[in-house]
C-alpha cells in the first residue's frame, strides 16, 4: 500500500528555512529541545574539555568561512527551537566528540545504504535509516526551496532540529546522497558530514561534481557517502580527516554499512561492542550477494525485500528495544529513483509500515498550492 507523503514545507533564506523548522511544526519544539538536551547530557565529560571546546570553536570557524548557508541554516535552528548556537553545534557533532572522548563509547547506528545503476536510467539510492528512537516522533520530509540552491529544490529525510540532509536527500537535478556512521579515532577540523550532504545537494547536479567537490575540502572524518544520479553514476565515499578520502565508482552497485572497507581507515576504527556495528559486515555481504546476484532490473519491490530482511547476525530491518526505546533502531527506509525524481519512504520498519511516495515535481506542486491558499 503507498500513500502520499507529507512534506515539510521551507522556503527562502537557508536562515529562514533553518527558523521555518519550528514554525512548521510548533507542537514538536518541545521534543526537539528535549533530544538535544537529552544528547548533550551524555556529552557532559566532552564538553567540559577544554581541547574539546576548542575543537568545536574551530568547526564553527570552518563552517562560516566554507559553508556560510550551512551555518545561516544552524543559525536559524538555534532561534527557532530556542537552543542555543554552541548547542546546536555540539548536537549536532556528538558522534564526532564522543569518538573523541577516552574512552570512547560503543558505535550505535547500524544504517544500511547502497546505490544501483537501473537499466531502465538512473539508479536507486537507498537507505535503512537506524537511529535513536526519540528521533522517531522528528523525523520529517524536507521540501526545501529558496535562495543558495544551485541545483534546484531539495527532497530531504531527516530530523527536525538538524540541518537539511541530516539522513538523506535528492535535489532537482536527480542527484541523491545518503550516509552511514562510523566512529573512528581520526578527527580533525573540516567538514562534519550533515553540513557536507546538504551542500553536495545545494550545488552538485552529478555525481562526478560532488565527487570533486568532496576530494577539494578536508573533513572532520568518520562515516561513508552513497552517491547516485540521474546518469546512473553511483560511487561511495568513506570519509578521512588525515588522509585523503577513499572513493569507490561503480557502473553497477556500490554498498556501505558501519566499518570502513580501506585498510589504513579500518585500523582508525573505534571498538564496535554493539550488536548492530558486530553485524556491519554480515550486512554489507547481504547486501552485496543480493545485488550482484539480480539479473537487469533491481525494482522497487525488490529493493523494498531486501530491506526488510532479519537474518540472524545480519538484521538489516532493526526493531526497537521494548527495554529502552531510545536505542537505536530502524526509524525509516528511503529509496530514491534519480531518473524519476521520486522519493518511497516508510516511516517505520520497512517490513512492516505503510511506505508514501512523493516525486519532488509534486511536492514543489503542492508546496505552491498550499502557499496560495
Amino acid at each position: 500500500m503507498f500513500e502520499n507523503l507529507h512534506t515539510v514545507n521551507l522556503d527562502g533564506t537557508p536562515y529562514q528555512r533553518g527558523l521555518q523548522q519550528a514554525k512548521r511544526l510548533p507542537q514538536l519544539v518541545p521534543q526537539v529541545r528535549a533530544a538535544v538536551a537529552g544528547r548533550l547530557v551524555g556529552m557532559r565529560g566532552a564538553l567540559s574539555s577544554p581541547r574539546l571546546a576548542r575543537y568545536l570553536a574551530q568547526q564553527q570557524a570552518f563552517l562560516e568561512a566554507h559553508d556560510p548557508d550551512g551555518f545561516e541554516e544552524s543559525l536559524g535552528l538555534a532561534q527557532g527551537f530556542s537552543v542555543s548556537h554552541p548547542e546546536i553545534l555540539a548536537y549536532l557533532h556528538a558522534n564526532v566528540l564522543q569518538d573523541m572522548m577516552q574512552p570512547a563509547e560503543p558505535d550505535v547506528d547500524g544504517c544500511t545504504s547502497w546505490a544501483r545503476r537501473q537499466a531502465s536510467g538512473g539508479c536507486l539510492v537507498v537507505k535503512n535509516r537506524d537511529y535513536r528512537g526519540e528521533h522517531g516522533v522528528l523525523q520529517q520530509v524536507f521540501l526545501h526551496q529558496g535562495s543558495g540552491l544551485e541545483a534546484g529544490a531539495l527532497l530531504c529525510v531527516g530530523s527536525l532540529g538538524s540541518p537539511g540532509a541530516f539522513s538523506s536527500g535528492m535535489n532537482a537535478q536527480g542527484l541523491a546522497v545518503v550516509d552511514t556512521q562510523i566512529g573512528t579515532h581520526e578527527h580533525g577540523v573540516g567538514w562534519l558530514r550533515y553540513f557536507l550532504m546538504t551542500a553536495l545537494l545545494r550545488k552538485c547536479a552529478t555525481v562526478s561534481s560532488a565527487l570533486s567537490m568532496i576530494a577539494a575540502a578536508p573533513h572532520a572524518g568518520g562515516g561513508t557517502l552513497v552517491l547516485g544520479d540521474a546518469s546512473g553514476q553511483c560511487a561511495s565515499v568513506e570519509l578521512s580527516h588525515a588522509r585523503v578520502s577513499e572513493v569507490t565508482r561503480s557502473a553497477c552497485f556500490v554498498a556501505r554499512t558501519n566499518h570502513f572497507l580501506q585498510p589504513e581507515l579500518a585500523a582508525k576504527m573505534t571498538k564496535k561492542a554493539d550488536d548492530l556495528s558486530a553485524s556491519s559486515a554480515a550486512r554489507l555481504a547481504q547486501v552485496e550477494d543480493s545485488l550482484s546476484r539480480a539479473n537487469g532490473e533491481f525494482g522497487l519491490a525488490q529493493a523494498q525485500a531486501l530491506m526488510s530482511t532479519h537474518e540472524t547476525g545480519a538484521s538489516i530491518c532493526s526493531h526497537a528495544d521494548a527495554t529502552d526505546m531510545s536505542r537505536s533502531r530502524t526509524l525509516s527506509c528511503v529509496v530514491y529513483d534519480t531518473a524519476e525524481k521520486v522519493l518511497h519512504m516508510t516511516s517505520g520498519n520497512p517490513c512492516d509500515s505503510i511506505w508514501g511516495s512523493i516525486s519532488l515535481t509534486q511536492a514543489v506542486y503542492l508546496a505552491q498550492q498550499s502557499a496560495s491558499v
